[in-house]
């Protein structure tokens, strides 16, 4: 017996505004689309040519790990999307493809801090721009077509809300998912995604029908094939979707035994599970044939690689940042995000529709309760996505999309569970009007700039104007004629705050090849601490490219490594190199001398607010200018003469010296003699005093060479500092102008 199926239908104002929102979403989309350069969306360029080989060779790729081909990892993608995107542009000629598929393989990919360099492909703006041809008109179809997609997601998921509660509820999930920034991104792009989430959220609302009418299977078996029908179709378009396969026989097996009408799991579970094995078959037996894997992973984790190391605690914190972000918007390669305030309002209003489905006023099921099948569909999802994230990194939100419309129509039951019936009518206009506003902004404010092609800079301000550094290779010249970073930066290791420079380059002779730059940050002796490795001009205009007498500015984000040793100084060193050679260009300085290292602009400094260790002796001794001497380490701490003495002495400023002073280390006797010397800069210069900021801690340490004639008995070690061109001392707050520290040595 079939029970009723669904609560009043939407009324007439309401399918207005569920047109609304549909419209709108339409307009959203191809702003998206518009927004975001060919190619740019996520992993559209590995998406499109498994499109593209289709359509010209008319044939699935075949993926070899050794030579993966323009597609990589996605040729052992299942098939549908690709094959169906081909039949759509199978119009177009389509050969172009290698020439405007040039990848930017120093992008920033997964990095959403770095300034410039979003880029995933090396674009060529006369090629790209209206009227499309060839691969960029296949391009652009193809979005349009997944926005089509994504308008079936939206209507479904206003129906499966009015199925489950009330059509006010579908129309408040339909618009929370239509105006999803990320659902509109990924729907605006050529990538599985789009019919993978359409066919997720239609196999559901087959679900949640069959369990709330329970039809019989012998005399309704066209449910059941339907919705193998779906679920097959779901396989074919990522793997993923087999969730839903085996969330049906949970969900028949459960209604059978509630029921105890045992037809519904041993007629109705084979005629599911039947049609879609006769719809996905072929595919596993090709996968099986091909790569001895039924799935085919192995072919694409060949290809795409497993994680190095067992994932930790804290790589899990760091993945669920790019989790609940890559679920609200995280665009292009991982790497163009949104204003924090934009999460931390859709954090907010989702954590709110948690509270709201627990409060006891909220909207109540129209139909024996089928919202567990939403909840377990969401999970099964999140299983299978950590599952993968600990071979893989792909800990991202969008790959749980499939069970969007669900999670949103839930969403919307706890948020509405906040409002009094007489005002939920409300919430429509104000969702629909807000979050339409954020998304247009996000595409507008956030995506296009990323993807700006830069032009060349009129002029070097003269505020950052050098003499120029020339660099020479392929028979081209190019020169480095300004260098701007903005005075008293600071970082810390592995700190958030990068060190920021702009260069400005000018070619000076035509260049053939595509240099790179490498910019890195110095720190004690020399070591690199960080660096930026990328196409100068912001990533996307290669060297070859330029015109003569261009001038491009070049900014930079240089974040210092974790391990770095502080505090020191850091110096900015350029250099540009041919990436295929791996050499170096050859660079000369404005008098034509040769340049081994080119160090430019003002150094930052890499500080420590955390004291190091607590030295053997512990002093307070407070000089002029901020400078404190807070303690000292002597290794040997009763050397033999000749031996050469280690004295790591504890600096704290308190103050911010003005000039860089010289540490003097006096060994003397009581006579006061001076026997032997070790005087330096702080950190043998790597970390100068006038850089010093208040809190901040030195570890400094000197060599101090005892002589072979040194008597045995007890001297003392003079410190202090002063200025290395004068030589005047500073002086003690207490008087005098040196800490003595007694020394014993041994026969």
């Amino acid at each position: 017996m079939t029970q009723s199926t669904s609560s009043p239908p939407f009324s007439k104002k309401q399918r207005l505004w569920l047109s609304v929102i549909l419209l709108l979403y339409a307009v959203l989309g191809v702003g998206y689309m518009l927004a975001t350069p060919p190619l740019e969306s996520s992993d559209e360029y590995k998406h499109y040519p498994v499109v593209q080989f289709i359509q010209a060779e008319g044939k699935l790729p075949v993926l070899d790990p050794e030579n993966p081909g323009l597609w990589l990892q996605e040729g052992a993608q299942p098939p549908l999307y690709y094959g169906l995107m081909a039949a759509l542009t199978s119009w177009i000629d389509t050969s172009d493809l290698p020439e405007i598929h040039q990848t930017n393989k120093h992008a920033f990919v997964g990095n959403p801090n770095q300034i410039g360099n979003k880029n995933l492909i090396l674009h060529q703006p006369e090629k790209e721009q209206f009227p499309w041809q060839g691969s960029i008109l296949a391009i652009y179809v193809i979005r349009l077509a997944s926005i089509g997609l994504g308008l079936g997601t939206v209507w479904l998921t206003a129906v499966l809300g009015q199925q489950l509660f009330s059509s006010q509820v579908g129309l408040l999930a339909a618009a929370l998912t239509a105006f999803n920034p990320m659902f509109l991104f990924i729907s605006a792009a050529v990538n599985n995604d789009s019919l993978s989430v359409f066919l997720g959220t239609l196999g559901l609302l087959l679900m949640v029908r069959l369990w709330q009418q329970q039809p019989n299977p012998r005399l309704a078996w066209w449910r059941y094939a339907g919705l193998g029908f779906v679920l097959g179709l779901g396989i074919l378009t990522k793997l993923s979707l087999a969730g839903l396969l085996a969330l049906t026989g949970l969900m028949l097996f459960w209604l059978a035994w509630r029921k105890k009408q045992w037809q519904l799991f041993w007629i109705g579970g084979p005629l599911v599970l039947g049609t879609a094995v006769l719809l996905t078959g072929w595919w596993f037996w090709r996968n099986l044939s091909l790569y001895h894997d039924l799935t085919g992973l192995s072919a694409f984790i060949a290809v795409q690689g497993t994680r190095e190391q067992p994932m930790r605690w804290a790589d899990w914190v760091s993945e669920f940042g790019t989790f609940f972000r890559s679920y609200w918007g995280l665009f292009g390669g991982v790497n163009i995000a949104p204003p924090q305030p934009f999460y931390w309002l859709m954090n907010f209003l989702f954590v709110g529709g948690l509270a709201g489905w627990l409060r006891p006023n909220r909207p109540r099921p129209n139909r024996p309760a089928a919202s567990w099948l939403v909840i377990a569909w969401s999970l099964i999802l999140l299983g299978l996505l950590i599952r993968w994230t600990i071979i893989s990194p792909a800990f991202q939100g969008r790959l749980i999309f499939p069970a969007l419309g669900g999670i949103n129509v839930l969403w919307s039951v706890g948020l509405l569970g906040w409002l009094p019936p007489n005002r939920r009518h409300w919430a429509m206009p104000t969702t629909v009007a807000g979050l339409a506003l954020v998304a247009a902004v996000l595409a507008w404010r956030v995506i296009a700039p990323a993807y700006a092609f830069p032009e060349p800079a009129t002029a070097v301000p003269q505020q950052a104007q050098i003499e120029p550094i020339t660099f020479s290779a392929a028979g081209g010249t190019i020169q480095l004629v300004g260098v701007e970073m903005a005075p008293d930066q600071s970082t810390l290791p592995g700190g958030a705050q990068p060190v920021t420079a702009t260069l400005y380059w000018q070619l000076v002779e035509p260049i053939s090849v595509n240099l790179l730059s490498g910019v890195h940050l110095l720190g004690r002796n020399f070591q690199s601490v960080g660096q930026v490795d990328r196409h100068p001009a912001s990533g996307q205009i290669p060297t070859s490219q330029w015109q003569l007498g261009q001038i491009w500015q070049d900014d930079y984000y240089i974040y210092v490594n974790k391990d770095a040793l502080a505090p020191t100084q850091l110096r900015l060193s350029i250099s540009l190199y041919d990436p295929t050679e791996r050499a170096e260009t050859a660079v000369t300085a404005a008098n034509g001398q040769p340049l081994s290292l080119v160090l430019v602009g003002v150094p930052a400094r890499l500080a420590t607010k955390t004291p190091p260790p607590k030295p053997d002796s512990v002093v307070t001794a407070v000089f002029q200018e901020g400078i404190q001497l807070a303690g000292y380490t002597i290794a040997p701490a009763t050397p033999e003469p000749g031996e050469a003495l280690t004295l790591t002495l504890l600096w704290q400023a308190t103050g911010q010296p003005g000039q860089a002073y010289t540490v003097f280390v006096h060994l003397v006797d009581a006579q006061s003699t001076l026997l032997a010397t070790g005087d330096a800069p702080p950190v043998q210069g790597d970390f100068p005093t006038n850089l010093w900021r208040t809190g901040d801690w030195v570890d400094d340490t000197h060599t101090l060479p005892l002589p072979p004639d040194l008597a045995p008995g007890s001297y003392q070690i003079l410190v202090g500092l002063y200025e290395p061109v004068s030589g005047a001392r500073l002086q003690l707050a207490a008087g005098g102008d040196s800490v003595a520290i007694p020394l014993e040595i041994r026969p």
